[in-house]
């Protein structure tokens, strides 16, 4: 499974940067770069190319990748913080622009609670997720798509990711993976590796 962290416009189709990928492609901690230009956030196009390839978009729950109004320029790229902004409904509104143009078989939610200081108003935390698809049922998502985007779809990419795991290693192919023992062995942290 790719897991690409931080979206880029020229990371889609005919990049070269994911060609390779026989697996689906993960945005674990990404939102909708049209309704918020974080430099992390995903680029319609780039959406585009991961619903062709069975990928997932998991929308991150950070005021900063969801509330953008529009972005001063501070010269990084980055948006100003906007908290007091930061909502449920805009965590939807993201959820849905992903849902709508690519199908909801390629959206998911990647919190990110573990990681962010502020969250949106009415997202506090995982005990709040019933209001989440409480707001997506009522701007007319499906019982069975709600359910896919708060798990169902992880669940489906991650037994794909298998399968072709176990197909390149029964042909021979060499399959890249982290070998993670070794590197927290090496006594490495996510922050010294910039995650």
């Amino acid at each position: 499974m790719l897991d690409v962290l931080g979206a880029r416009e020229d990371a889609g189709e005919g990049s070269g940067s994911w060609e390779g990928s026989r697996a689906p492609v993960i945005f674990s901690h990404s939102s909708a770069y049209a309704l918020c230009p974080h430099p992390r956030n995903v680029p319609d196009e780039v959406l585009d190319w991961v619903g062709k390839k069975g990928g997932l978009v998991m929308v991150n729950f950070s005021p900063d990748f969801v509330s953008c109004v529009e972005a001063p320029d501070r010269g990084d790229g980055l948006p100003e913080f906007y908290p007091a902004n930061s909502t449920l409904r805009q965590v939807v509104r993201h959820i849905l622009h992903i849902g709508e143009r690519i199908g909801f078989d390629h959206v998911g939610l990647g919190s990110d609670f573990d990681g962010i200081q502020a969250t949106p108003e009415g997202l506090d935390d995982v005990s709040q997720f019933p209001s989440l698809v409480a707001e997506l049922l009522r701007q007319g998502v499906s019982d069975e798509d709600a359910s896919k985007v708060v798990g169902g779809n992880l669940l489906r990419v991650w037994r794909e990711v298998e399968v072709v795991a176990e197909e390149m290693q029964k042909s021979g192919e060499p399959v890249l993976e982290d070998d993670l023992p070794d590197l927290f062995s090496a006594g490495l942290r996510n922050t010294d590796r910039g995650l």
